[in-house]
């Protein structure tokens, strides 16, 4: 079955937010963020692979039968991450970029796209990821999001990278 998994990212001055959904021909599969703290915070190739890997293992779990997967990635994240996987650019953590090309390897087959660099040619669903992205971000800022994210930070939740 194909599937197309579409991955951004946005940024603030305190942290990272990288978000993806993934789409069969007809709805919405699954979809998640997660959130970046730490030293690490900001290095964008390091949590880039790690958000990268948890969305391909989602994908793995929640799809059904032999995959194709075309993942479709924001402007900022095929700069950071694409490039070295697809062997342009050479990685700065070797040992994560061959991680996620393993990962790549459980799928029938895959591909790679990029998002429209400008905000009019954007697809509904490119716009969704991006918009989920800022979301997450934005609810981190709230009081609530702020104790629900130390609370993540303390039993260690799968969606924070550090």
């Amino acid at each position: 079955m194909k599937y197309t998994l579409y991955f951004a990212a946005a940024s603030d001055d305190h942290r990272m937010a990288y978000t993806f959904i993934l789409m069969d021909y007809k709805s919405i599969v699954a979809k998640g963020s997660f959130v970046t703290v730490g030293k690490r915070k900001f290095d964008e190739s390091f949590c880039g692979h790690i958000a990268l890997q948890r969305a391909l293992r989602t994908v793995a779990r929640s799809a059904e039968g032999v995959v194709d997967l075309t993942v479709v990635l924001d402007d900022n994240v095929a700069n950071d991450i694409g490039f070295e996987l697809l062997d342009v650019n050479p990685p700065l953590y070797p040992a994560l970029c061959r991680t996620t090309k393993r990962i790549l390897k459980r799928f029938n087959n895959f591909a790679f796209a990029a998002m429209n660099k400008d905000e009019e040619g954007l697809s509904p669903e490119e716009a969704a990821a991006f918009d989920e992205s800022v979301t997450a971000l934005e609810e981190v800022r709230t009081l609530t999001g702020r104790s629900r994210l130390f609370f993540d930070v303390i039993i260690g939740s799968n969606k924070i990278i550090r």
